[in-house]
């Protein structure tokens, strides 16, 4: 049986709604616009991760359990989900790839600059930049990682150039290859 797919429009207003703080009624009335999205929300709250002693039936009520920060990790969690269910195995792996590549890149390269965590949501959020790019811009969670989607000379960008630029080695960097050496002055 095939998933319902949840509207990416509904998941990307719903994260500008929590990114800026709307009132319990308006963001509960973006996720009810989406009845993929509603069953999502109340089939979390109702499952026994939450553990609660009575059955939640609204949305409302479910958005006050959950919390905006939670809902918020939900929500992109959800648009990577609609977003890599559109792709094919080949293009799910290099993406999923390349999300760690960020954040390893962030994590030795660039150390200093404590990015792993935004490096990581670039890779997440790079794919679906270019469709969705000015939704994005207008809900994401810093400057700077608008920046590193937009820019190659910003800090995140340079993160996410070295990155795509190491993909190819990417299967001896993740089986642990011990004699390879990140070629960083090659590819800047």
């Amino acid at each position: 049986m095939k998933e319902e797919k949840i509207s990416r429009t509904v998941l990307l207003k719903l994260i500008e709604a929590l990114m800026r703080e709307e009132d319990l009624e308006t963001v509960s009335r973006i996720i009810s616009a989406d009845p993929h999205l509603t069953a999502k929300i109340l089939t979390f709250v109702n499952s026994a991760y939450c553990n609660l002693r009575r059955e939640i039936h609204s949305v409302e009520d479910a958005v006050a359990y959950i919390g905006y920060r939670k809902l918020k990790e939900i929500a992109f969690a959800l648009l990577l989900s609609v977003t890599l269910t559109e792709k094919s195995k080949e293009e799910l792996l290099r993406t999923l790839k390349l999300v760690y590549l960020n954040k390893a890149v962030a994590k030795r390269v660039f150390k200093k600059l404590n990015l792993e965590n935004n490096a990581f949501l670039i890779g997440i959020l790079s794919q679906v930049y270019d469709e969705k790019g000015e939704e994005l811009e207008r809900v994401c969670v810093s400057r700077a990682i608008i920046e590193g989607l937009r820019n190659n000379s910003s800090p995140l960008g340079k993160v996410r150039v070295l990155a795509e630029k190491l993909l190819p080695w990417c299967d001896r960097i993740v089986n642990g290859d011990k004699n390879f050496k990140l070629p960083c002055r090659n590819l800047s």
